[in-house]
């Protein structure tokens, strides 16, 4: 019950930052906005001021800013459709933006906490491993790891287990910054005397501490987020993880129930990356999501005219019900997966 609670907790939080974006930035714009809502389904609290209903709906699964012209023509000239093309840009991006804003903020907020973190730098090179015999030194900073499969700049230590983690045992050209000089070596990982498991003998050193330090760190932490969302998409396009794989609020309350067991930093750690993750998901050009109608815009802007709202807000329709009915089906995998 508790984790319940947490989860429905973290949900209404990033829901509430990611339309406090769309709705603060319309304010700010001049724009009518009719309805500001957490949750969805019937609405069960709530209270009008102004212009301006504010409501929490039963279902914890998403919320929306009700704008006045949004979705069709309108003669309020502070509808939606009567604002420039940037204004409407902003009110449509500001929401993805707060998302990762905050997962920034989060990550910072447990970077601070922790009195070390391991970074791309080696801190010591184990005696005959891959990376000893190749010439590796204590003080070298990893900087690019290219494998057969993955290729990919490097800025902590996550990368690095990211790569290790995607090319197993293959060969990998590294490149290397030693005294403001890089340079490259081809090293094939080997299994280490205690395990199995091929590595390349080093163990990292902890990344200085500071506030830009922090910073850094909280920044390339959003940055692998981002990159880890897209290579799930692309995994799962390709068919090279099954579509099985998804998960769904149900799946993710667990996530968070263990999350939890390891304390609050996981928890926030975990919120991070979901927050992050609803950022970027919400900018893919899909019609319905953020992306659909920025994408929509940049053709209005190509084209040179509006497109037909009419159009426009029954694509949008047929691709939200396709998004729920996503959900639905993704929901009924993870309640399967508990069963």
């Amino acid at each position: 019950m508790a984790t319940a609670i947490w989860a429905i907790l973290i949900f209404c939080i990033l829901i509430f930052v990611h339309e406090f974006g769309h709705f603060i930035t319309a304010k700010m714009s001049s724009m009518t906005v009719h309805e500001f809502s957490i949750g969805m389904g019937p609405r069960f609290l709530g209270f009008t001021k102004g212009e301006t209903a504010y409501s929490l709906r039963i279902l914890p699964l998403g919320g929306f800013v009700r704008l006045e012209g949004e979705d069709g023509e309108s003669g309020d000239p502070n509808a939606f459709c009567n604002k420039s093309a940037f204004k409407r840009f902003s009110v449509l991006f500001a929401g993805a933006l707060m998302n990762i804003l905050s997962g920034f903020l989060i990550f910072v907020i447990i970077f601070s906490s922790v009195s070390q973190v391991a970074s791309n730098t080696i801190g010591e090179v184990l005696e005959d491993s891959a990376f000893y015999d190749a010439g590796v030194r204590v003080g070298d900073k990893i900087v690019h790891m290219k494998g057969e499969k993955y290729s990919s700049g490097i800025h902590s230590f996550r990368d690095i287990s990211f790569f290790t983690s995607l090319n197993g045992g293959g060969e990998a050209v590294i490149t290397f910054e030693r005294d403001g000089e890089k340079f490259t070596k081809t090293i094939t990982p080997r299994p280490a005397t205690d395990s199995s498991q091929p590595v390349f003998g080093m163990k990292p050193a902890a990344a200085s501490g500071g506030f830009w330090s922090t910073l850094s760190l909280a920044f390339w932490e959003c940055v692998f987020v981002i990159k880890s969302v897209f290579l799930s998409l692309w995994w799962l396009v390709t068919g090279a993880i099954p579509a099985s794989s998804m998960s769904g609020p149900v799946a993710i309350v667990g996530e968070i129930g263990a999350a939890a067991k390891l304390g609050w930093q996981s928890v926030m750690n975990l919120a991070g990356f979901i927050s992050v993750n609803l950022g970027v998901m919400n900018l893919l050009p899909i019609p319905a999501l953020d992306g659909g109608r920025i994408l929509f815009l940049i053709i209005e802007k190509i084209r040179g005219k509006k497109m037909n709202p009419e159009k426009e807000g029954m694509i949008n329709f047929v691709f939200f019900s396709l998004l729920i009915l996503l959900m639905l089906l993704v929901t009924f995998s993870d309640i399967k997966k508990i069963f």
